[in-house]
């Protein structure tokens, strides 16, 4: 009973450490889904995420949310050999947004959004609502 009670422990400590320092990962897809992988991060102003999809699906899916929640683009770019790609402009009230892609792997994609000067969490939370639903079906 003991000797269990020391590898729960142990255990235990290896969650909480990889917990804490933001890499602990866990995938959850069904059939043909791509999900958020990881923790949905908010530091700064800024909500990240990312997702089991490749970069052109989820850059697909990007605009899409843009548009879906009447957000005005001013700016899109794609550099860094496609690495990278960045919508800007203007939500339905006025403020600023940016959506931030980066690919990290073949088939896994990094989202920042940041909506005003110093952050919109709740809004931020609805594009990536709006990016993970598309990027399910």
């Amino acid at each position: 009973m003991a000797y269990w009670k020391k590898g729960m422990w142990f255990i235990g400590l290896l969650l909480v450490a990889a917990g804490g320092t933001g890499c602990a990962v866990f995938v959850a897809a069904g059939a043909g889904a791509a999900v958020g992988i990881g923790t949905a991060e908010y530091i700064g102003g800024e909500l990240k995420q990312a997702y089991a999809a490749p970069m052109e699906k989820t850059w697909k899916a990007s605009v899409a949310t843009a548009e879906e929640l009447k957000m005005t683009t001013t700016e899109k770019s794609i550099d860094n050999l496609d690495k990278n790609r960045v919508i800007k402009g203007r939500t339905e009230d006025g403020k600023d947004f940016q959506i931030a892609l980066e690919a990290l792997g073949k088939d896994v994609t990094m989202v920042k959004v940041r909506i005003g000067l110093f952050g919109d969490e709740k809004g931020s939370t609805a594009v990536h609502a709006s990016i993970a639903k598309k990027l399910s079906n």
